[in-house]
């Protein structure tokens, strides 16, 4: 009887079941090639992708040179993930900006050396949009996280998408069927000025923001700016092979020594650890785009946007993170 009484005993206390963490999935959407810190953030996901933390389900190019993907594929395949899908904006909305010359280093980076590829012919490449919502239909509702630090063109085409051949779904229903939230790399809270991101395709920005049916968490000009990304840490995370893609980028975008501000590794941080340690959220409001491309932040507890505030001490421990990260070695690397 003791052991009957002993068995019904232990029925009667409650089962904890321990299950692991899904890992988060996530698309990232970035301009690869206008700035060096987008490096950077790449070689994050694919470190939170090794590490199981994230599964990494394409990537989106927001320009339109070839150089851009290029470099995507090169990095794809070092990594040890040649298969990961890229998508590429076909068009620009406006034709003519002068770019800087910097802006061309994923072009001279990725032909400088021989580094392996996968993609066979790159102008067969999906456009973003189409990417984004053969990506987007294949997964489960509520469970993708878009991580966007570039131009909001393949955005702005998603979600005025109509049904079409990879769902029934328009592109704003896809949105708010799969997706748990975007965090974006734009706007500027703190001054009244237009952000690069914003202003490059203000139409698009505003578009975008407006129509997004989800959660929109922002990483702002001024947070990144404020978090350099230092050149001696570059050396130290890259430095274990010859010609890594990251430091042939950073010495054709400057003249070494410089740091660089994590404007793109900030929003990749917050998007996978989004944790007090490292930033807070503003309340709740909604963010507006003006003719020239300045962000204004307006509180409404019932609206869908926030932003990202830092302390010191929470950047201080941004950048220590972003360094840890960066200095793992990849678990797939593929050196030739």
């Amino acid at each position: 009887m003791k052991r009957l009484s002993l068995l019904f005993a232990l029925l009667a206390l409650p089962i904890f079941i321990v299950t692991a963490k899904e890992p988060q999935k996530i698309i990232f959407d970035t301009d690869m090639g206008n700035d060096v810190d987008d490096v950077i953030a790449l070689d994050m996901l694919y470190k939170y992708h090794d590490a199981g933390d994230i599964n990494l389900l394409g990537i989106v190019s927001s320009r339109r040179e070839v150089g851009s993907v290029q470099f995507l594929d090169v990095m794809n395949t070092l990594y040890g993930y040649p298969t990961l899908p890229i998508g590429i904006v076909k068009t620009y909305p406006t034709e003519g900006y002068k770019m800087d010359p910097r802006v061309k280093y994923a072009e001279y980076t990725a032909a400088k050396h021989p580094y392996a590829r996968s993609v066979k012919d790159y102008g067969a490449l999906p456009d973003g949009y189409k990417l984004f919502r053969r990506l987007l239909a294949a997964e489960e509702d509520g469970s993708v996280t878009i991580v966007a630090v570039g131009f909001s063109t393949n955005l702005s085409r998603l979600v005025a998408s109509p049904a079409d051949e990879l769902s029934p779904l328009s592109g704003k229903e896809l949105i708010a069927r799969k997706v748990k939230r975007v965090v974006m790399m734009a706007g500027n809270f703190y001054e009244q000025k237009p952000e690069y991101n914003i202003r490059k395709d203000i139409v698009a920005a505003t578009r975008f923001i407006e129509e997004c049916p989800v959660e929109i968490l922002f990483s702002d000009y001024k947070l990144g700016h404020d978090v350099l990304y230092p050149f001696t840490a570059l050396y130290d995370s890259f430095g274990f092979m010859e010609h890594h893609p990251a430091i042939v980028a950073f010495e054709y975008y400057g003249t070494m020594p410089y740091n660089r501000p994590s404007w793109d590794p900030t929003a990749v941080l917050y998007a996978v650890e989004l944790s007090g340690k490292y930033a807070s959220l503003s309340k709740r409001g909604y963010v507006t785009v003006n003719q020239k491309g300045v962000t204004i932040f307006t509180e409404d507890a019932k609206s869908k946007h926030r932003y990202f505030t830092t302390t010191d001490a929470q950047r201080m421990a941004t950048l220590r993170r972003i360094i840890e990260i960066t200095k793992r070695r990849p678990k797939l690397l593929k050196i030739q």
